[in-house]
């Protein structure tokens, strides 16, 4: 859609359509002025609850804390307020994000409040000068910070922002630059979206993002097609190299992460498992949200062997204390291992993390298992009295104290009872006798002072000091002291932590060649060889979520290849086997082979729950374009989950392609029993759900071989009955109705049900239009059917689905009249906000030409069409407003919010938004004349190409859109909702309408303030 559709080289278009989903809450208007800083607005309660939290003093006293563990306040309201995040630097001070922005459904992020960053020097008295300063005050949608590399990192969803600091004086030097866009703040769940940001052992910047806030990430103006999607789990982002990845995937809300003293990084998440690996390219169980790679098949399940909630009920039931003695329940926030000398040692190397629902620290203990870990539980710690604790983070500071933030507040991260903005604690965990936290200053080492710092029993000073020798190395200070004493000790220093330090400062100094590295796979420890193997191949992209390859394929040095692949043979150490497994997920697709012949037959981590999962994820980028040489690989795999991943994938392709799938198969006949099971177990969940398939050349010799074994019985009779008469529907039905399996199996079995005409098609879909992963096949389903009490039905079922799988019932609802009016009497009722109702789907109803309709269209959502003369006169009215005499003063960064909710779903601007109607950021958008006139009579002159079609279909059903690529059979119709392909012998008209996509009066449904906003933005030379 566009504002006048006038595509040509002289002026780009524009046009607004309502955005489905997202809100960008992370408007920056930074404050650097002093003396507005004093203006700062005072929070404003919106807590229903009644009630107080308990007095700082009295709360501190009452926490239960073992003997020799003692909590002090170490600041209080009013000195901080909704503490969300902390950092420390290199001089030892605290700097704490304060988030006031974040509110209950359905306000979200609250415009009207203010964020800020406030910085704590540990070593003077609480309240004396200089002990707590106001770093930056105009933030809003603040969930992280971390500080270093010259300057302060802020993450304000959909942004991450640098502020430059290089003198390290708290005080900002610079104008904050938007790094990274497109961490999307969904609609549904908002206290899901990125959190996290916390420095590596490796130098990355880390972070972390839920799976229900799916983003689309990149620099300011990154085309989408270069954006790497983060569907949840952990992401990274090389602040010198610029590069952004999608570390791993999946999980439901994962709030806190660190790295164990040998540089493993652990995650903590909330319902579906509390403790996680990180290992890059992984896929994670989900259980609210679908995996967007289809073939990605199997998810890797937590690494804890215990739950803090009774898995055999709802996690809702966990709460109130109901799972106390399991560990308090089932929400975490924050991680962190203590790795300081201050507390009795025997806390040391166990990972802490804070239960929301028991106010208490769940405390772990990491193992070895396999080729990986696994969390034991050890003994709850630090349960608090007070029943408003709500610790968010936690960490271990400089002088080996552990501090705590409480949010403080009665809810949880689900608020619908209001947000206390009046309070909120930072609590000092010590030992008993512990000296007071002394000033500390990492900037003011010499070299070797320095690099000594890696012996220190305080891991945080350690790596702390490697991050001071990276940037005293980037400013060009010569390092060769530091770089000569570092390589003496490498090898004879016996600790593999100290050694790992030694190897990491080195890596930030650049003192290690490719040759040296892999050189010395052949001696060091298993954690020494992992990260050696992490370091060799840290500048190779990592496969998107989607299974797919970023653009660039960089290559690995084949010498450092071969040494891969000869520890791949010859290695003992499940830990380095899953590292070259995750590797596999970086080298590009011509060099996968080398490596996954040895990984497929490593047999002695057949049964592993994480190392055969990855090898699959490392094949099927592969598969996708050499599918083959998959099937020619797979013949010599010794890891059942990986061979079945293979067969599953090749027999779901086998009607476009069965060559693939016969390869494996002929090495089937001439190889194992056990090869045979894996490979016909995985084509049968490849054909579950399929009525009928091609039977694959080799079948009946397969038959003669296996089909007469007791053991094959089951699985070669269910296969031969898919290749042979086919499948009865009574049995797909099953499989659409089987709770059990997987969505995508149930899916793709409705599917076959509809492509059958099966006689209770109608029914069968009904009974599954609540699941939000089948939701949208069913409304499709339910398209055909045209009873009015459809329309009631799905109207029903939406209230009960997250906004994102709204919207296939919704694009059903607008194509036939009974249903939108039920749409529109829903939104009018206030069940479902305006903006679920897209553009396009505005101009769909109204192409139903129904009586009464266009009218309840009006009400509801807001004007289609102007006459010529209204029109005239609209355009005189908001220039008045707008750059009149007495003209509102519009705020561009409140404009980019409101961009989004009506414009962003069919345009971009500064590389946000979609992609249906042309990019806006270098339109005439100076110009408020062309602005209004376009917004008022978009269709004032359309050209071809996007002029939009409303096409009857022979079913009764109406679409809306713009033609696509077009054959003889086929017909592509864009819209919002995306692009649907129709045969042509479905449609029996096909009318071409003189206008544009975009409907006239999208400011209808604005106030003045917001349309003042919205232009302000869309005038703006530059994103805020």
């Amino acid at each position: 859609m566009n504002l006048r559709n006038r595509f040509s080289p002289r002026a780009h278009a524009l046009s607004l359509g309502l955005l489905r989903g997202a809100f960008l809450a992370g408007v920056l208007a930074v404050t650097l002025n002093p003396a507005v800083r004093a203006q700062f607005p005072e929070p404003r309660d919106t807590e229903k609850n009644p009630g107080a939290p308990m007095p700082s003093e009295e709360a501190a006293r009452k926490w239960d804390l073992p003997k020799g563990i003692r909590a002090e306040v170490f600041a209080a309201e009013p000195e901080v307020r909704n503490p969300i995040a902390m950092a420390w630097d290199a001089k030892g001070r605290l700097w704490v994000a304060e988030n006031f922005t974040y509110a209950e459904q359905p306000v979200r992020m609250d415009a009207g409040h203010r964020d800020r960053v406030l910085v704590f020097d540990p070593s003077k008295d609480r309240g004396e000068k200089g002990w707590r300063t106001v770093f930056m005050d105009g933030l809003q949608g603040l969930s992280s910070i971390e500080v270093g590399k010259g300057g302060v990192w802020l993450l304000c969803p959909p942004h991450l922002w640098f502020v430059p600091d290089p003198d390290a004086d708290g005080v900002p030097d610079g104008a904050p630059r938007a790094v990274l866009d497109g961490f999307t703040v969904a609609q549904s769940n908002h206290h899901n979206f990125a959190n996290g940001l916390r420095w590596g052992p490796d130098g990355w910047l880390y972070g972390r993002c839920g799976a229900s806030c799916p983003g689309e990430v990149g620099a300011p103006g990154t085309p989408p097609e270069r954006r790497v999607p983060v569907r949840g789990g952990v992401w990274r982002y090389h602040t010198e190299r610029r590069v952004f990845e999608a570390l791993c995937h999946g999980t439901t809300n994962p709030w806190g992460h660190d790295w164990d003293d040998l540089g493993e990084l652990f995650f903590v998440n909330t319902v579906n498992g509390h403790l996680w690996h990180g290992i890059p390219g992984a896929h994670y169980a989900r259980p609210h949200t679908q995996d967007p790679n289809p073939h990605a098949y199997v998810a890797v399940d937590q690494h804890a062997d215990h739950y803090h909630f009774d898995t055999g009920k709802s996690w809702t039931a966990s709460r109130d204390g109901a799972a106390n003695a399991l560990g308090g329940g089932h929400a975490h926030s924050g991680a962190m291992f203590y790795l300081a000398d201050q507390w009795p040692e025997a806390y040391r190397g166990l990972l802490f993390t804070l239960n929301f629902h028991g106010r208490r620290m769940n405390l772990e203990r990491i193992e070895r298992q396999g080729a990986g870990y696994v969390g034991k539980h050890e003994m709850d710690l630090g349960v608090a009295a007070d029943s408003w604790f709500r610790g968010v983070d936690l960490s271990t500071g400089p002088d080996g104290s552990v501090y705590v933030l409480d949010w403080s507040d009665t809810g949880e991260c689900h608020e619908s009872t209001g947000v206390h903005r009046q309070s909120g604690r930072i609590y000092r965990l010590s030992a008993e006798g512990a000296a007071r936290p002394k000033s500390v200053d990492l900037n003011r080492l010499g070299e070797l002072s320095l690099v000594s710092q890696h012996r220190n029993p305080n891991a945080w000073i350690a790596r702390k000091s490697i991050q001071v020798m990276r940037d005293r190395w980037l400013r060009g200070v010569p390092m060769t002291e530091s770089i000569r004493s570092l390589r003496d000790g490498i090898d004879w220093e016996g600790a593999p932590a100290l050694r790992l330090r030694r190897l990491w400062a080195l890596w930030e100094l650049n003192a290690l060649s490719e040759k040296e590295l892999s050189g010395r796979l052949r001696d060091w420890d298993e954690h020494m060889r992992a990260w050696v193997i992490r370091l060799l191949t840290d500048k190779l992209p990592l496969d998107t979520v989607m299974g797919k390859r970023p653009e660039g394929e960089v290559g690995l040095n084949p010498a450092v290849l071969s040494e891969l692949s000869r520890v791949a043979w010859n290695d003992t150490s499940g830990l380095v086997h899953l590292t070259l497994a995750s590797v596999l997920c970086r080298l590009p697709l011509a060099q996968r082979a080398e490596l996954a012949v040895p990984l497929l037959a490593t047999e002695q981590w057949a049964t592993d729950p994480n190392f055969p999962a990855m090898v699959w994820y490392g094949l099927q980028p592969l598969a996708e374009t050499d599918a083959r040489l998959v099937a020619e690989l797979t013949a010599g795999s010794r890891l059942p989950l990986t061979t079945q991943c293979v067969s599953r994938f090749l027999a779901e392709r086998m009607e476009a392609d069965a060559r693939p799938l016969d390869t494996l198969l002929d090495a089937v006949l001439a190889g194992s029993e056990e090869l045979a099971m894996d490979v016909f177990l995985g084509m049968q969940k490849g054909v579950a759900g399929w009525r009928k398939a091609p039977q694959p050349r080799v079948w009946p010799e397969l038959m003669k071989r296996f089909g007469s074994e007791e053991k094959f019985a089951e699985v070669m009779r269910s296969l031969s009955v898919v290749f042979g008469a086919g499948r009865a529907v009574s049995a797909v039905r099953e499989v659409v109705l089987d709770g059990k399996a997987e969505v995508a199996v149930r899916r793709k079995a409705l599917q076959t049900l509809a492509e059958a005409d099966a006689p209770d098609l109608r029914q069968v879909a009904e009974k599954v239009l609540g699941h939000p992963g089948l939701a949208g096949e069913a409304a499709r389903v339910l398209a055909r059917f045209p009873d009015p009490s459809i329309g009631k039905q799905l109207v029903k079922r939406m209230e009960g689905l997250p906004v994102l799988a709204r919207q296939p019932l919704i694009e059903t609802l607008v194509t036939r009249p009974a249903w939108a009016r039920e749409l529109l009497d829903a939104i009018g009722a206030g069940k479902f906000q305006r903006s679920e109702l897209s553009a396009s789907g505005a101009r769909q109803i109204a192409a139903l030409k129904e009586e009464g309709l266009r009218e309840r269209l009006k009400q509801v959502w807001g004007e289609v069409r102007l006459s010529t003369g209204a029109r005239a006169q609209w355009v005189a009215q908001w220039k008045q407003k707008l750059v009149g005499q007495n003209a509102m003063s519009g705020q561009v960064a409140q404009g980019r919010a409101v961009f989004a909710s009506v414009c962003a779903s069919c345009h971009r601007m500064y590389g946000e938004g979609g992609a249906l109607g042309p990019d806006l950021t270098g339109s005439d958008r100076r110009n408020v004349d062309y602005l209004l006139e376009n917004i008022g009579d978009p269709s004032a002159v359309v050209a071809p190409e996007y002029r939009f079609h409303t096409l009857t279909l022979k079913d009764g059903r109406i679409l809306v859109g713009m033609l696509g690529n077009q054959t003889p059979k086929t017909v592509e119709l864009k819209g919002a909702g995306g692009t649907l392909v129709l045969e042509r012998a479905e449609i029996r008209t096909d009318e071409e309408s003189s206008q544009s996509m975009m409907p006239e009066g999208l400011l209808e449904g604005l106030n003045e303030r917001q349309v003042a906003d919205l232009f302000a933005f869309l005038r703006s030379e530059a994103a805020p």
